[in-house]
């Protein structure tokens, strides 16, 4: 599984306009081949602060999202409101089982 975490600090003025992008962004991606949860979501102890995780079932399908005409022009609408760049990282990871019992 494919991991993607990113973050986009957004300025006072482009707040609402970045959180109304960012939502139509999700929503297409959540119907894309491959994707297996798509979330954004504000930080409480920075309001202004946009964090996104996606999980994709593999890099194939998330370098086909990345070749989305709608997500370019997500990533490069949402930069230009951005109060600095946004960032994004991506991992390799296998989800662990905790079992049953657990606290």
């Amino acid at each position: 599984m494919i991991l993607v975490i990113g973050h986009a600090m957004a300025k006072a003025e482009t707040l609402h306009a970045m959180l109304a992008i960012s939502v139509e962004h999700v929503l297409r991606s959540r119907t894309e081949p491959g994707c297996i949860s798509h979330e954004v979501s504000t930080n409480v102890q920075q309001p202004l602060r946009l964090t996104f995780v996606e999980r994709w079932s593999d890099m194939a399908a998330l370098k086909a999202h990345f070749g989305v005409e709608a997500s370019r022009a997500f990533a490069k609408a949402l930069a230009a409101m951005a109060d600095g760049m946004p960032q994004i990282s991506v991992y390799e990871c296998n989800e662990i089982d905790l079992g049953e019992g657990r606290d």
